[in-house]
This record gives structure tokens, C-alpha cells and sequence, in this order.
């Protein structure tokens, strides 16, 4: 039972871990925003991510398909289609 809570959690994390990478890189010039975003659009835009990764480390965001198919991928090694 611990080992199955550590391993969903660990999930998790993995699954936050796209929503931290993101964010980290919000100022990157090559990052990909258009020339007209401010750098406080920029920096609303990561406080969203940190936001959104602390909520799927507390499993808020479960039942997100995309939250889901990243944690799924984690336990299992198969990364589920979309579409069949």
C-alpha cells in the first residue's frame, strides 16, 4: 500500500516536472513567445505553470488527460494514445 502512494506520487512529480521545465525557461529568448509578450506576461505565464505543477504534485489534476497519459507513462513505460 506505501510502496503503490510512493509510486503515484513519484508519478506525479514526473508529470509536474514538464509544468517546471516550462516555466524555468519562460525567458529564454528562444523559448518561442512573440515579440510583442511582455516580461510580465512572461512572468504571469510561469507563475501559472509553478501554479499548475504544484497542483498535480498534490493530485489535484488527476483526471487531466495529459496530467494522466505523463504519470501513466511514468509507471508503466507505455505513453497511451489520444486517439486509438
Amino acid at each position: 500500500m506505501i510502496t503503490e502512494y510512493i509510486m503515484l506520487n513519484n508519478a506525479r512529480i514526473y508529470a509536474a516536472k514538464v509544468n517546471r521545465e516550462c516555466a524555468k525557461h519562460a525567458f529564454d529568448p528562444d523559448y518561442g513567445f512573440a515579440s510583442h509578450i511582455t516580461d510580465k506576461d512572461k512572468q504571469d505565464y510561469a507563475d501559472k505553470e509553478l501554479k499548475l505543477a504544484e497542483e498535480i504534485e498534490n493530485g489535484l489534476h488527476d483526471n487531466n488527460f495529459t496530467v494522466w497519459q505523463r504519470m501513466n507513462y511514468f509507471l508503466t513505460g507505455d505513453c497511451v494514445a489520444l486517439l486509438p
